[in-house]
């Protein structure tokens, strides 16, 4: 009697690895399987900041804040950034510096560790919104 409880506890532990590896592995691909992606909605500034709705990060990366340049495009003076894991990250708080204008025109970019925009088919991960 007492082999076969020793035997159950091993195949237990043996089956509470395997499971951990299996979510592990499946938390792995999640990531992998959903692409970069950012929303954010037009908004007043609060507290020196904005908030963003959503960004999905396949890997660690930041979550910038960028100021649309005269045709409406991504500009080069940042605002702001946060880091932050991979994974999918709601209602994110960025500070930025200097305070935009209302009226602005802003782009939360998400961005990868060495500055270069996450991208999803060839197309970076942003979206535009306005100070309102």
């Amino acid at each position: 009697m007492l082999g076969s409880t020793a035997s159950y506890r091993k195949s237990a532990t043996v089956s509470a690895i395997v499971l951990a590896s299996s979510l592990l592995a499946t938390a792995a691909m999640a990531a992998d399987m959903f692409p970069p992606s950012v929303i954010a909605l037009s908004q007043k500034e609060k507290a020196n900041g904005v908030s963003i709705t959503y960004a999905n990060f396949p890997k660690s990366g930041t979550l910038a804040i960028f100021e649309g340049d005269a045709n409406g495009r991504v500009g080069k003076t940042r605002l702001g950034h946060v880091a932050l894991k991979a994974g999918d990250h709601r209602n994110i708080q960025v500070a930025l510096s200097p305070t935009p204008r209302n009226g602005a025109r802003l782009w939360a970019v998400l961005e990868q560790s060495n500055g270069q925009p996450f991208t999803d088919h060839g197309k970076p991960a942003q979206q535009s919104f306005k100070v309102l």
